[in-house]
């Protein structure tokens, strides 16, 4: 195999783990994710890089699991420059953006669709560019108040699956019955649907049906901390 295009997934995505890492010998991947050498040579066969091998990679070495395995976005947590995919074109984020864009930080924190996340570090590590007339046509919110975190978890599903993208509003008046919004509690997000009941009480609750719903009395609903509401998600096909 002589060029870029020849190689596979696998051999590519190696490339820049060893990149990433220093790493030499497919001993050390296979030290790093508990395997052995002959285990790594078997997925290097099939040509598809793991992807649980991915991600934790990219979160022991400050990276990102789509740069690893497609070659797309910062290839560091903090940096602001995208190595493109060929042939793939994107926004550039570096203020020549043109007329008709907004840029909006995308934080290293992930509201948890489950039993919550912790918050680690409010980092922006990049940003993406929308349309501002779809930001004020379609959302009909400010651009300073919204941000990008990501998704983990499965409590929201199907309306949010692990890994998706999720715009909030931090701008929101007042909570909505049955809207979809971040919360703050103990240390955690966590991402829920709110309702209200006749008693002043608000009901957590998850999307997902095996997840029990959660009631906050009325004499403590002052104290539920809500970030933003949930007004846009995107998710990798």
């Amino acid at each position: 195999m002589n060029s870029e295009v020849d190689k596979t997934n696998f051999e590519i995505a190696w490339e820049r783990v060893k990149q990433i890492t220093g790493w030499v010998k497919y001993k050390d991947l296979a030290d790093f994710v508990g395997s052995s050498t002959e285990s790594v040579a078997g997925v290097k066969k099939r040509g598809k890089f793991n992807l649980e091998w991915a991600r934790k990679i990219a979160s022991e070495f400050g990276s990102f699991t789509d740069y690893i395995m497609d070659g797309i976005g910062p290839i560091k947590r903090g940096e602001t420059s995208y190595p493109l995919a060929e042939g793939l074109k994107t926004a550039d984020i570096t203020g020549e953006l043109g007329e008709g864009f907004v840029q909006i930080p995308r934080y290293e924190v992930a509201a948890s669709a489950g039993g919550g996340a912790m918050i680690h570090s409010e980092q922006i590590v990049d940003h993406l560019s929308f349309r501002a007339d779809w930001v004020r046509n379609a959302l009909g919110v400010p651009v300073s108040s919204l941000a990008l975190i990501n998704v983990t978890g499965d409590s929201m599903e199907p309306t949010l699956s692990e890994g998706d993208l999720i715009l909030i509003d931090m701008s929101f008046q007042g909570v909505k019955d049955n809207a979809v919004y971040v919360l703050s509690l103990n240390g955690a997000l966590l991402v829920k649907r709110i309702q209200h009941k006749l008693d002043g009480s608000v009901i957590v609750k998850s999307d997902n049906t095996i997840y029990e719903p959660e009631r906050i009395g009325s004499e403590a609903v002052d104290s539920l901390n809500v970030i933003g509401r949930v007004v846009w998600c995107g998710r990798r096909m």
